[in-house]
């Protein structure tokens, strides 16, 4: 098993994508794990975390390679975000607990904040597949789970996002600032399910696939596994709405078991789910013990994969099982199963296999999709959601573009 499987990924891609005349359209995905970005000339991702350095002046020396500052241009105040954000922490560091990290009400905390403006910045930044123009109008697009648009996650979310935003951001040896201001108009809000219908029902062009129609007209069941939970959407007679949600199934419940059990076979262990991240690019973990024959300190080094396995294994017939028993006696109902979100990725074959043989069980023919079916440049399924979000975004702003040409003429 390859750990860095399981790892949160750092990376930041220049790709030329469908996009507007006037507007510049940006699509975020902020998960618990990590950001997600889609835009004109992009797409990008990185861990969600960000920890305070203090004012200007604590910057020392210069970044590494896809190392991330955030700099407040109206405070002064530096942020490191993502992966070397991650790497900042110690062991020891106990300021940062999973309820702080993992809240469904985090929207208007400082870290959200830092992260989604990093993540809209790295939407904006310059890349080689594009610049952008500072003339066009910004418009940031993004989702929430079905249950939640009607509610105050709606409301907070809007508000983390809205207002003048002045910054700048380091991405590496790269430096950009920006300033500009985002009001309610420009954004957008969707179900998250229908990011993963738009991302298989339309082409880089935003065009409707051959097989959009069919989607559309079906029943679909769609299973969404993210880093705290792994949620069942159904598109149900052209409604989209929840189903149900899994709790203990996803990425955070194979890492908190990994770290268990390493913790229970390897005493004196140190590590948790923001260390373990680091460890996971190593492969394994290192801690001081001391030595019996000599009574003098020594490191040793223990290896994260077999726990790991162990862990993930019994995370997966665990997810499997609930899954299952939640849809053995509807299945039929259904005539596609998408699978999607960035947990999946290292299962693909696994759920295939399984679900093909529930769905033979259940002879009735199911077709079973990955989410990422149609990502020609982005084919990892940790992009489903946010690239979903992009493609509606720029066709309904087309299409207000077209009104807007035509009011015009006449």
């Amino acid at each position: 098993m390859e750990t860095l499987d399981f790892r949160t990924k750092t990376e930041f891609k220049s790709v030329k994508h469908a996009s507007c005349r006037t507007y510049w359209p940006v699509a975020i995905d902020i998960g618990y794990s990590a950001v997600k970005t889609y835009s004109p000339n992009g797409c990008s991702c990185f861990p969600s975390y960000a920890k305070k350095l203090g004012l200007r002046e604590t910057i020392v020396g210069s970044p590494v390679k896809d190392e991330i500052w955030y700099i407040d241009d109206t405070t002064n105040e530096v942020w490191r975000v993502g992966e070397s954000a991650m790497r900042s922490v110690s062991a020891n560091d106990t300021n940062e607990t999973d309820e702080k990290l993992f809240s469904r009400h985090r929207y208007l905390s400082e870290m959200f904040r830092i992260i989604a403006r990093t993540g809209i910045g790295f939407g904006m930044m310059n890349t080689g597949a594009g610049a952008y123009n500072a003339g066009l109008a910004p418009y940031v697009q993004t989702g929430l789970p079905p249950a939640y648009l009607k509610g105050t996650d709606r409301q907070e979310l809007t508000q983390a996002l809205t207002g003048h935003h002045k910054f700048t951001l380091r991405l590496g040896d790269r430096t950009q600032s920006f300033d500009f201001t985002l009001e309610e108009k420009d954004i957008g809000i969707m179900a998250q399910p229908e990011g993963t219908l738009m991302s298989i029902s339309m082409n880089d062009d935003t065009r409707s696939t051959k097989s959009a129609r069919n989607y559309f007209s079906s029943n679909v069941l769609i299973a969404d596994a993210g880093f705290e939970t792994v949620d069942l959407y159904e598109l149900y007679n052209r409604q989209i709405r929840g189903r149900a949600t899994f709790t203990s199934v996803g990425m955070h419940a194979i890492l908190d078991k990994t770290i268990k059990k390493m913790q229970e076979k390897c005493g004196g262990v140190q590590v948790d789910q923001l260390t373990i991240q680091a460890a996971l690019e190593a492969g394994k973990v290192s801690m001081v013990e001391w030595n019996p024959s000599n009574g003098r300190p020594r490191r040793v080094y223990h290896e994260i994969a077999p726990f790991l396995e162990e862990a993930a294994n019994e995370v997966f017939d665990d997810l499997c099982g609930q899954i299952g028993e939640n849809i053995k006696d509807s299945i039929s109902e259904y005539r596609y199963l998408v699978l999607t979100g960035g947990t999946f990725a290292p299962w693909e074959q696994a759920m295939k296999e399984y679900f093909g043989a529930l769905c033979e069980i259940g002879g009735n023919g199911l077709t079973i999709l990955m989410g990422n079916e149609n990502c020609k440049d982005t084919t990892d399924l940790i992009y489903t959601n946010v690239r979903g979000y992009y493609l509606y975004a720029v066709s309904g702003l087309r299409r207000k573009e077209r009104d807007t040409a035509k009011s015009d003429g006449e």
